[in-house]
């Protein structure tokens, strides 16, 4: 117990990768949701009567549905970059060594 809670005060992990994981199984879950709630709603429509807007509903349902899911995983992928960024960045300061000696190239303001 005490290393979960060593972990979370503890800046050593970052935990935005795992939340991002969660937000964005949660958001798909939610679109499936909806999607299947609206192509009920088509089913509803037909069988009320109203076969034209059930027939264009239940054929864009699935479309909506699929074009909502790619951009919601194009946003949470985008949030996943900023982190891997990071993790590349450490690994690159890992691999100099902490390059401790300034750089002569560098301007001095």
């Amino acid at each position: 117990m005490m290393s979960i809670v060593q972990s979370l005060l503890s800046f050593d992990r970052l935990l935005g990768p795992s939340l991002v994981k969660i937000v964005y199984f949660v958001g798909a879950a939610i679109i499936v949701m909806m999607g299947v709630g609206t192509l009920l709603t088509a089913v509803f429509t037909l069988a009320g009567g109203n076969i034209g807007g059930g027939f264009v509903q239940l054929l864009a349902a699935p479309a909506v549905a699929a074009v909502a899911f790619v951009y919601w995983r194009f946003i949470c992928e985008l949030f996943m970059l900023a982190f891997l960024a990071y993790e590349r960045l450490g690994e690159i300061r890992t691999l100099l060594g902490g390059a401790s000696a300034p750089d002569p190239n560098h301007p001095q303001f």
